[in-house]
């Protein structure tokens, strides 16, 4: 298990220091707040490879930011010159989503012509990755801040209800993996 979680951490520690990288130069109380929405945004490509769609997504993958964007040009420098499967990962700002909106991965703010609650039922089925951050209505994976550290939680009934297969290794890296709606 300690051999896994190494490799994993391999593969998202040049993320990590591009966010650490992104996030230099900063002062005062921003740094913190300013590294936890990079290290948001690294997580956000990061996921792609451990997730398997029912088809391929598309020309790009796109990363969907619905409602309110805590990322700005963070996340669009985190992404450049990345990809996934030979096709590279673009960002798509929306009000609201529909299932017809092109996402792959759809991270979701909540704003006033969407709730994230709505957000999810639009999406319930469709195979899209949903992320959401600390909601009482989580998402596919949800960003949690535990000690001070960004980590995420998945709900594996909710990838199954969207006909996505999530990696036992991103499992491995998860503080918490629910199926059914108990913990694991």
């Amino acid at each position: 298990m300690r051999r896994l979680r190494g490799i994993i951490r391999s593969l998202f520690a040049p993320g990590l220091v591009l966010a650490l990288a992104l996030t230099a130069g900063v002062a005062g109380a921003q740094p913190v707040a300013n590294l936890e929405t990079a290290v948001k945004a690294t997580y956000l490509y990061k996921f792609a490879p451990f997730v398997t769609w029912p088809a391929a997504p598309g020309e790009s993958l796109t990363i969907c930011i619905i409602g309110a964007d805590p990322f700005g040009d963070v996340l669009d420098r985190a992404i450049a010159g990345q990809g996934y499967n030979g096709r590279p990962f673009r960002v798509l700002r929306l009000p609201a989503i529909g299932v017809d909106s092109g996402c792959a991965v759809a991270y979701l703010g909540g704003s006033g012509h969407q709730s994230v609650a709505s957000a999810l039922q639009v999406l319930k089925g469709a195979p899209v990755l949903t992320v959401t951050q600390n909601s009482r209505s989580p998402g596919i994976i949800d960003f949690v801040n535990l000690q001070g550290h960004i980590r995420f939680q998945v709900d594996l009934a909710a990838a199954s209800r969207n006909h996505l297969e999530i990696s036992s290794k991103l499992l491995a890296m998860a503080a918490a993996v629910k199926n059914d709606g108990g913990a694991q």
